[in-house]
């Protein structure tokens, strides 16, 4: 069996979405319920080590992930010999240490190239300029709470694309090699129309997100696109010498509470619940004294707790007192300064 046919005889209704990897499936997650295109399947994936153990899954919502014997035994709570069996896979010993020993190890991650940020640097400037001039996306920001002065330090700022439509650029004038879709066609390097965040590394972008102005539900493409080449590493906003960092999962959540909260805290945006933390990332959370972890308050953000109270020993979970995220409960009226301080001050 594959993990495929799996998932179908749990009465999920799978469509093929691509070619690569032998073909890419999608469906609503067996483990969370969310969606019906998050769930992603890959019956004839490999392992890493190119072992075929009934191809692979990965959850983009509540982050599971893993092999067909891995799926067997956390939705049927079977042993790892039982699964393999019902797999028809060879059984080894070795793949028990393996799950065993597994654990979370934080990698380097690059610089993006020279050209790339020569580039970027001149995009978010004019990103910037054009916010400034585009009433209803400076509205729009406005009252998500953040205000002019705030804008202009972060550069945040709007693309309107050309002549009403998203860019498109050659990845090579990015200094970036070509990507191939699984049609055989190569991709464009896709600069989307919406609110322009950058991430920057003393005033120069090093990544930079768009919250597409097409964007709506049911849409086959994300709100938030990280632009191509940009660092894949979480957004840190404010001075990292301060004893506390404040973990959120949106880029405008952490620029909003630097905003309120900038001599209290520096915060930490990791762009959703499930992402991974670099290296750089991790060894400056291990050597702040306290960190708020504050993901929003749906289920994806309740597995996340429960990876990073593993991984820091220095964490503390809290919750905004109503709304999902910070971002929104500022909207209802809640004071997120005083939040925060009494957060830090309490016994």
């Amino acid at each position: 069996m594959t993990i495929l046919e799996l998932v179908q005889d749990l009465g999920c209704k799978t469509r093929r979405k691509a070619a690569c990897h032998g073909g890419e499936y999608c469906s609503p997650c067996p483990f969370c319920k969310e969606g019906d295109d998050r769930f992603l399947i890959w019956p004839q994936r490999h392992n890493k080590n190119g072992e075929y153990q009934g191809g692979r899954f990965t959850c983009r919502v509540c982050d599971k992930h893993g092999d067909a014997i891995t799926f067997l035994r956390e939705i049927y709570g079977i042993g790892y010999r039982e699964a393999c069996i019902k797999l028809n896979v060879p059984f080894k010993e070795k793949s028990i240490k393996s799950i065993i020993q597994s654990h979370y190890k934080p990698k380097i991650i690059l610089e993006p190239n020279e050209l790339w940020t020569e580039k970027m640097e001149l995009f978010v400037t004019w990103c910037n300029s054009k916010l400034l001039n585009h009433a209803s996306t400076m509205d729009h920001v406005i009252k998500r709470g953040i205000t002019f002065a705030t804008i202009q330090h972060f550069k945040l700022g709007y693309n309107p694309g050309e002549y009403g439509c998203d860019i498109f650029r050659e990845y090579k004038d990015f200094g970036l090699s070509p990507e191939t879709k699984s049609d055989g066609k190569q991709r464009k390097f896709w600069l989307p129309r919406g609110i322009v965040i950058p991430t920057l590394s003393n005033g120069i972008p090093i990544k930079v997100k768009i919250r597409r102005s097409a964007w709506k539900a049911g849409d086959s493409f994300p709100k938030y696109v990280e632009v191509s080449g940009s660092k894949q590493i979480p957004s840190i906003f404010g001075d990292t010498s301060l004893p506390y960092a404040f973990i959120v999962e949106s880029e405008l959540d952490a620029i909003l509470v630097q905003q309120e909260a900038s001599d209290l805290v520096y915060c930490v945006a990791l762009g959703g619940a499930t992402k991974p933390l670099d290296a750089i990332t991790d060894a400056l959370l291990r050597t702040t004294p306290k960190i708020l972890f504050c993901p929003d308050f749906d289920e994806a953000g309740a597995k996340a707790w429960m990876k990073w109270k593993k991984w820091f020993s220095n964490i503390e979970r809290i919750l905004t007192l109503f709304e999902k995220s910070a971002g929104d409960a500022y909207l209802t009226g809640m004071d997120l300064r005083e939040w925060i301080l009494n957060t830090l001050t309490r016994k």
